[in-house]
């Protein structure tokens, strides 16, 4: 039996939806990873992705930087299954919560984002790409997955990026 990640009653989506991506917020990932997830046992994956060299859409002002962010997260909702959940993690990062699945379709998953972020227009004027960062675990470890995900993608900041690193 699958754990659903979906919310199983209405809530004020203001509350746990980041207003500039439209994916959950880290309040929601936070809640969600105190409240556990599967106890089946089953492999859930984590993603961590970081938009590469950010700094150079936010310097240019809010709006821009905020459009990235914006359709980056549409890459990502759309390329990733139903089941699978996207919180935006922190400034430009976001947390994509993998239920039932295996190292070898973390990556695959992880690659399919990386690549359609980097062959879609996000903006005119630069090529937009991204850095992951993957870690699975059981679904007691979930949490622990996150930290693993986030020091993995930590370890390619200094390499220039657009790449998928595991733990």
């Amino acid at each position: 039996m699958a754990f659903s990640f979906r919310r199983k009653h209405q809530t004020d989506d203001s509350i746990i939806v980041d207003r500039v991506t439209g994916a959950f917020n880290r309040r929601q990932l936070d809640i969600d990873l105190a409240a556990g997830v599967d106890s089946s046992g089953m492999t859930t994956a984590t993603l961590m992705i970081d938009v590469d060299d950010f700094d150079r859409y936010s310097k240019r002002g809010v709006t821009p930087g905020d459009l990235v962010l914006e359709r980056v997260a549409w890459v990502v909702m759309a390329t990733v299954r139903t089941s699978d959940i996207v919180y935006r993690h922190f400034d430009s990062s976001f947390c994509v919560l993998l239920p039932a699945t295996n190292d070898g379709d973390a990556t695959i998953v992880a690659e399919r984002v990386r690549a359609n972020i980097e062959s879609t227009p996000l903006l005119s004027e630069s090529a937009v790409t991204v850095s992951v960062g993957i870690a699975v675990g059981d679904s007691e470890q979930v949490s622990n997955t996150v930290e693993r995900a986030g020091a993995a993608l930590e370890s390619v900041t200094s390499t220039g990026g657009n790449c998928v690193v595991h733990d």
